[in-house]
């Protein structure tokens, strides 16, 4: 294991922080976002390397683990066909054309070259899925893993996290994965949802996601449905079956289809996942597993596959 004390200078170690409270811990961490930092900081490809690695081990340091696993989504990237599916809006479709750093990806290209002898560092490149669908299935699979990502999308995880903003770590009791939501404000003083487990998700295909140009549902009681509205909805809600019921209530009711939505928002648990699979598995109402059949018969989404639109700008947080 690195020496943490020696690589950032420190004399001695918090007692929550000591080093031996982190082994056998592994940092799950969405490397996107660092590797965008790091090459908006530095003019160079080794300065930037540097900088990535730096960033992983103060997020090793921080979770308390003693190895990572740093997820990447280069570009190309078949993102579990998101880019075919015929949602209200085209996914991601707002990164377009959009600037990034140009060592952006040459750090992803070299971080597995870069970090191939590192005792700590291990480098995943997704090609097919994104780095998040990456994330979640480790995050199931492993039963020491801590996840860290800047990216409200894995909040649906119900294993353990370590909020970045907060410096707190999150974990569902042992049995729930439906969590809960909570009101968060931004400085200027605009509503987001946050929250932690499967709830987030039902939030999600009801107020949609602007980060990643996901719409969500149309109308909500003739009404356009925001995080207020959404919070709203499942205020009283308390479980997968509850939450699912409202959801596809909302979407049946416009006569809306509610697959490529959720789609596009739902993290893979394992390769053969599917966020049809997850709804099938929520205890749906007769008439909601009817509704859900024949959309799925549906034309939702593109069955040719085309090249990824080079959407890497990471989200706002």
């Amino acid at each position: 294991m690195v020496d943490l004390k020696a690589k950032f200078g420190l004399k001695s170690l918090p007692v929550s922080q000591d080093p031996s409270d982190a082994l056998g811990r592994v940092l799950l961490l969405d490397g996107d976002g660092s590797a965008y930092k790091a090459a908006t900081t530095a003019k160079k490809l080794e300065t930037c390397m540097r900088r990535f690695e730096v960033f992983i081990l103060e997020y090793m340091f921080l979770a308390k683990c003693s190895s990572a696993r740093v997820h990447l989504t280069p570009s190309g990237c078949f993102k579990n066909g998101r880019h075919l599916l015929k949602g209200v809006k085209p996914y991601q479709g707002n990164r377009s054309g959009k600037a990034k750093p140009p060592l952006l990806e040459p750090i992803r290209s070299y971080a597995v070259e870069y970090f191939k002898n590192h005792p700590d560092i291990t480098i995943i490149q997704n090609f097919d899925i994104e780095a998040d669908d990456g994330l979640m299935i480790d995050h199931y699979r492993m039963d020491n893993g801590v996840l860290v990502s800047e990216d409200k999308d894995l909040q649906i995880s119900p294993f353990e996290s370590y909020d970045i903003n907060t410096g707190k770590f999150k974990v569902l009791d042992q049995g729930d994965r439906y969590g809960y939501l909570e009101e968060h404000y931004t400085p200027g003083g605009t509503l987001k949802v946050k929250g932690k487990g499967t709830a987030f998700f039902f939030a999600q295909m009801l107020m949609g996601d602007t980060a990643d140009n996901v719409a969500g549902l149309q109308k909500l009681n003739n009404k356009l449905c925001g995080a207020r509205a959404a919070l709203n909805a499942l205020k009283d809600c308390t479980n997968d079956e509850e939450a699912v019921g409202v959801v596809l209530d909302g979407y049946r009711a416009i006569n809306q289809n509610p697959l490529p939505e959720a789609a596009a928002l739902w993290l893979l648990r394992n390769r053969e996942d599917s966020a049809l699979k997850f709804l099938q598995e929520t205890g749906l109402s007769s008439t909601n597993l009817d509704f859900l059949l024949t959309k799925n018969e549906e034309d939702w989404k593109d069955d040719v596959h085309s090249d990824c639109a080079d959407t890497d700008c990471p989200e706002s947080v």
